[in-house]
């Protein structure tokens, strides 16, 4: 599809649109690395974890090995031009939008500091009423940070700059962590999934999961499930977001950030042709590890050690899932699955006498 066609399918139709070319199964390729907890200090196979537990952990976007990845392009000399008019605004002062950014930014900051010296504080300094408990936060965070900054720089101006820079930085931050995600392939042969750092090149293995769309359990996961969307093109969001920032989150607004952040790649990466578990970030919790739908079949990489494939099998026939070793296609450049079944393959049978 043209990207003004995804478009222009706004939230509700883009979600209907992938329930209907959601694949009935998908899968994700995991590296079976032991790696040491940040919190605890205690080291952890993560990957067994979730064939254990039937788990799925949802990642913040800045882990992630794209530096693009749901970073929503808001320009940043935009930003604070459409903000110092706006705070401008809230003081009662009208500015004409064609003003140089200086020249609006000396206006305003002039206004902040007649009345700073004048009543030793800005508190009250914005006069025109918020239009949403948002909004109110938003003008004590920024005058607050007016304020720290002034105790830094002895500096208006500087303050004031200060303030937007942490305001702007603040916002990005926020529009990239209003979810954590989880992604999926459609297919368990993808010599770039097992090669990369995905499935540790070949040693790691791959989880099939069946999708079941009437399963009242799953529902949640199952109507949080998009396909990404992949150009070349970075929409400029900037107008358009600074507009959104003090309002509460709207369906439009998740769109736009859905559309132009989370489910947007370069097309670099659309062999990975991967799906997007999306779920909001709920305060308080710490734990990311969420229920997926069924493991219905485990593939094996084609480079795991004898010793970790035995532990893999082990796992499998405790809880009654089918398993299958993946081997190189002789005759093209493709895996496939292996026709030996694990126990019988030499190389694992001489691993365990």
């Amino acid at each position: 599809m043209k990207l003004d066609e995804v478009q222009n399918m706004g939230y509700e139709k883009f979600s209907l649109y992938s329930k209907k070319i959601m694949p009935l199964r998908l899968y994700r390729y995991y590296p079976n690395l032991e790696t040491v907890d940040k919190n605890t200090g205690k080291t952890a196979n993560y990957s067994i974890q979730a064939l254990e537990e039937n788990t799925v952990f949802l990642q913040t976007p800045t882990a992630f090995d794209d530096v693009y990845d749901s970073d929503i392009n808001v320009e940043y000399s935009i930003y604070e031009h459409l903000r110092l008019i706006e705070y401008c605004k809230r003081c009662g002062l009208n500015v004409n939008k064609n003003q140089p950014l200086e020249d609006i930014g000396n206006v305003l900051t002039k206004t902040l500091y007649d009345y700073y010296l004048v009543n030793n504080s800005l508190d009250n300094v914005f006069i025109e009423k918020p239009s949403s408990e948002s909004e109110n936060l938003a003008n004590q965070i920024f005058l607050k940070y007016v304020i720290i900054e002034l105790n830094k720089t002895h500096d208006f101006a500087k303050a004031v700059a200060n303030a937007i820079q942490s305001e702007y930085s603040d916002y990005m931050s926020s529009l990239k962590n209003t979810f954590r995600i989880s992604c999926f392939a459609t297919t368990p042969y993808s010599q770039l999934m097992w090669g990369g750092s995905y499935a540790n090149c070949h040693k790691g293995f791959c989880i099939e999961y069946t999708v079941l769309p009437d399963a009242k359990e799953y529902k949640d996961i199952y109507f949080n499930l998009f396909p990404m969307i992949y150009s070349k093109i970075r929409t400029d969001m900037t107008a358009k977001l600074v507009s959104f920032k003090d309002e509460n989150i709207t369906e439009d607004v998740l769109w736009d950030i859905y559309f132009s952040g989370a489910l947007r790649k370069s097309i670099d990466w659309a062999f990975q042709n991967e799906w997007r578990l999306l779920l909001p970030l709920h305060g308080g919790g710490s734990n990311y590890n969420v229920k997926f739908f069924p493991i219905t079949k485990v593939y094996l990489g084609n480079r795991m050690e004898p010793e970790n494939r035995k532990k893999i099998i082990e796992i499998c026939n405790k809880k009654n899932i089918p398993y299958v070793g993946i081997k190189r296609n002789s005759q093209y450049f493709e895996m496939q699955d292996c026709e030996i079944k694990c126990e019988d393959c030499p190389q694992y049978k001489n691993f365990n006498k």
